[in-house]
This record gives C-alpha cells, sequence and structure tokens, in this order.
C-alpha cells in the first residue's frame, strides 16, 4: 500500500526551474515523462545524483547482465515494484527472462558465479557493508574482484536513491498527470 504524501507529477509549467531541462531529455528520449521522474524532480539535485550514480554504475566493469542483477537484487529487498517492472523488462530484453523471475522470487539462479554476486549485493546491503567471510569468499571465488565489489557499491547507492524515492513519492511508470 503506498501513502499519499502529497507529492504530484510535475511538468515543464510547475516544476522548479532546474528541473525543467530534466522533463525536456526524458521527453525527448522516451516520448513521455514517467510518473517517476516528474515526482523526483521536485529536487532536481536528487534526479541529478541519481543519473550520475547511475551512469557511473554503467561504466564499471560489471557486465549488463550482473549491473541488472545488482539493481534488482536492490529492487526486491527495498519492495520497489516500479524499479522491479522496469529492470524485469530490461533483463527480459535481452533474453533473462528467467533470470529475472529468480531474481523476483529471491531463490537461487543455479548459476555460481551470479548466484555469488546476488548473495554479495544482499550481504552488501544488510550489513551496511561490513560483508561475512562466506559471503566474501564467495564472491572472490566466484572471480570477482575487490575492484568490483567497490562498484556494486555505485549500483547500491544509485538504485537506494531511486527506489526510496518511488516509494516515498509514489511514482510509477506511467505517464505522468500534471497537478
Amino acid at each position: 500500500m503506498t501513502i499519499d504524501r502529497g507529492f504530484s507529477d510535475l511538468d515543464e509549467s510547475s516544476a522548479p526551474e532546474a528541473a525543467r531541462p530534466i522533463l525536456e531529455a526524458t521527453r525527448a528520449e522516451f516520448g513521455i515523462v514517467p510518473s517517476v521522474v516528474a515526482r523526483m524532480v521536485t529536487a532536481p539535485a536528487l534526479f541529478e545524483a541519481f543519473r550520475a550514480a547511475a551512469q557511473a554504475f554503467e561504466r564499471t566493469s560489471l557486465s549488463p547482465v550482473e549491473r541488472e542483477l545488482v539493481i534488482l537484487v536492490i529492487a526486491r529487498d527495498v519492495g520497489c515494484e516500479v524499479c522491479i517492472t522496469m529492470h524485469s523488462r530490461l533483463l527480459r530484453r535481452i533474453d533473462q527472462s528467467a533470470l529475472a523471475e529468480k531474481l523476483v522470487e529471491g531463490v537461487a539462479l543455479g548459476d555460481t558465479r551470479l548466484d555469488a554476486l546476488a548473495a554479495f549485493t544482499r550481504e552488501l546491503l544488510v550489513t551496511r557493508g561490513d560483508v561475512g567471510v562466506e559471503i566474501w569468499d564467495a564472491f572472490l571465488g566466484a572471480g570477482y574482484t575487490r575492484a568490483q565489489a567497490l562498484e556494486i557499491m555505485i549500483g547500491c547507492g544509485a538504485y537506494t536513491m531511486s527506489t526510496y524515492a518511488n516509494r516515498l513519492t509514489g511514482g510509477t511508470l506511467a505517464a505522468a498527470r500534471p497537478h
């Protein structure tokens, strides 16, 4: 159940001045402005911080599938239906439907390397970075590096911002309806 906290979908006429270019760029890129964006730009600096962190995460050494796995683990654990839906769709587009389903269900993935990554991501979030020896050893044993452990933190930061903002504002993937 989403609590109405009074956020509304903003548009170019109602958004703060700094948010207007964000809305225009989003509309140009996607043809619409999703409600999640139209609400997040209530604080343009938050959207800019999320976008910068998400772009940094895309430049890491993790593969696109591995990045989507990290995001879906976060989205599932936070309970962000918007991100679960969006990132499940992205995995399906790259022929990873079964992986998306297993991640959403929170079950073993059947791939030692990806299972180690999912477990590491969960542990990183739950322990706030104090990953236990067993999970750490499994992560390194699966072929991941210490640098990649730090890169995962970029994804955790970016997608904690967006999942929390989506839940706080009650935004959806549907086109914004300006208030």
